[in-house]
């Protein structure tokens, strides 16, 4: 009898706890989603996300950082619910919903790999291995790579293409050393800045590395990766879109070079 290796099913289960009879051949299928659990709070009182896996009739469950309202999960397909409109709360349910679609992509990668292998595999290999794939998020050089594959895939090239360029850049100021992304301050950007032009780098590349990094961090944040800081370590860079340049890098257009903090304020003056 030829053994072929079972697809993956994605949200076939939930977290009821249901007594049924069970089919061997299809409980060799690995089955996974999201669920919030009964009685599961975290310290502030709010609901808790899980990630679910089955495999062989054993369901093992992992946490998420994901600030998800129970009302804002459809549970019958497995998704968030986001309301169309570009307000700040759906802004950041769109952040958790492309993490949770690269986390699908992820567990499936891992669970590929483990059905390669001759040794028959648990609910609890997939749960450790995915813990452990994530574990590193924080670090940028890690997180930097899974959204320049995600944006790759979703055809977004040039975006791929500045997150490699600034972090491989940043990297490479920090003594070639990838760093946790909770650590980066302002001063160590504006050092990183003071770099580039030593460099002779033009304001419009400072910019664009600047803004690759800075929309990294905030994903970061957005996804609970790493806290959100007291003072953003972006505000004292370039991050404006500056349209004309001369030989010394000094630019024309001095208001578009300015830094965020001291352009608001010059508002609040």
């Amino acid at each position: 009898m030829k053994c072929v290796r079972p697809a993956v099913q994605y949200g076939a289960a939930g977290c009821e706890n249901k007594q049924v009879e069970l089919n061997i051949f299809a409980m060799e299928i690995p089955q996974f989603g999201y669920c919030f659990l009964p009685n599961q709070r975290s310290n502030d009182g709010s609901d808790v996300l899980h990630l679910f896996i089955e495999h062989y009739g054993v369901k093992r469950y992992v946490p998420t950082s994901y600030d998800v309202r129970r009302h804002e999960w459809n549970t019958r397909h497995n998704r968030l619910s986001i309301s169309k409109g570009a307000t700040s709360r759906g802004r950041i349910l769109l952040e958790y919903d492309q993490s949770i679609a690269r986390n699908k992509r992820l567990i499936e990668s891992i669970i590929e790999k483990l059905s390669q292998t001759t040794k028959r595999f648990t609910a609890d290999d997939v749960a450790n291995a995915f813990v452990q794939a994530i574990s590193g998020n924080s670090m940028l050089g890690v997180y930097a790579n899974v959204q320049s594959e995600d944006s790759m895939f979703h055809g977004r090239t040039r975006a791929a293409r500045g997150y490699e360029t600034a972090t491989r850049r940043f990297i490479a100021f920090n003594g070639g050393l990838d760093i946790d992304m909770s650590m980066i301050t302002a001063e160590m950007m504006c050092n990183f800045q003071k770099a580039l032009e030593k460099e002779k780098r033009t304001l419009n590349t400072i910019s664009l590395y600047m803004r690759s990094l800075r929309l990294l961090y905030n994903k970061a944040i957005n996804e609970g990766i790493i806290p959100s800081p007291q003072y953003d370590p972006f505000n004292d860079v370039y991050t404006g879109m500056p349209r004309k340049e001369v030989d010394d890098g000094k630019v024309r257009n001095k208001r578009n070079a300015t830094p965020a903090s001291q352009r608001a304020g010059n508002r609040r003056r």
